[in-house]
């Protein structure tokens, strides 16, 4: 009688290594911050027309709040970024876009599963802040939702954007580098846990330490199911949550 063979091990996705992957990293943050600054150059344009130096100084104080701004940047990082991130995956010689990201469709078990713990994360961080007396909603949403015009793309740009390119970044491009070397899966989740909490400049320590904590929290399910696919639809239910909050703690106000 036959016995059943073992199983063909699942082959590891060609990737760059360690040092290529923060290099690469590099380079992709300088394209966002030149991304962004073209954003506000056009924008601040548009905005103040012809003739209206003057008015520089003031309107780039304002832009630290404006949420209009801030998704018309978080756009343009989307569509500047994720397309270079993708063309230098492309340029590792036996590359599949679908492995070296993760771009697998979870189960529905693991959908639940991870949704499930999300959310009770979420409440659990914001009962962290009440218990901290914190403000469940940080003052740059406060400031940002409000100045939205229209407000539908903040929405869009908060449940869409940002969480497309972020995870393809952190959790897809970096988070696979890393973990192909000796920092293994457990330091590619801290890694790119601080990374993302890092870029949140707008928020205050307790926002950032939230961001980290959610941050390994996404981590650690791309590296149990293998798939950004699902941290994409977390990071999505993440930012749908605080701009939810936001929306109706300024009605209550």
């Amino acid at each position: 009688m036959l016995s059943t063979p073992p199983p063909i091990p699942e082959p590891r996705p060609a990737v760059w290594g360690p040092i290529i992957t923060i290099l690469w990293g590099v380079l992709v943050a300088f394209a966002f911050l030149i991304a962004q600054s073209l954003a506000a150059g056009i924008y601040l344009a548009i905005r103040l027309g012809p003739g209206r130096l003057g008015d520089l100084q003031p309107a780039l104080q304002s832009l630290k709040s404006d949420g209009t701004f801030f998704a018309v940047c978080t756009f343009a990082t989307l569509f500047v970024c994720t397309p270079l991130v993708l063309g230098i995956i492309k340029l590792k010689n036996g590359s599949r876009l679908a492995d070296y990201l993760g771009l697998r469709r979870p189960s529905l078990r693991q959908l639940a599963k991870w949704t499930a713990l999300t959310i009770g994360t979420c409440v659990i961080m914001d009962l962290v802040l009440w218990l901290a007396q914190q403000p469940i909603v940080p003052p740059f949403m406060r400031e940002a939702y409000p100045s939205a015009d229209p407000r539908w793309l903040l929405w869009l740009a908060l449940a869409v954007a940002a969480p497309v390119f972020e995870e393809i970044f952190f959790r897809g491009f970096l988070f696979a580098g890393l973990a192909a070397s000796r920092l293994r899966w457990s330091g590619a989740i801290l890694i790119t846990a601080a990374l993302w909490a890092a870029i949140h400049v707008q928020y205050d320590w307790y926002g950032i330490s939230i961001i980290f904590v959610l941050g390994l929290l996404l981590g650690t399910a791309r590296a149990l199911t293998r798939s950004t696919v699902l941290t994409i639809w977390l990071h999505c239910m993440i930012n749908i949550i605080a701009t939810a909050e936001t929306a109706f703690v300024l009605r209550e106000a």
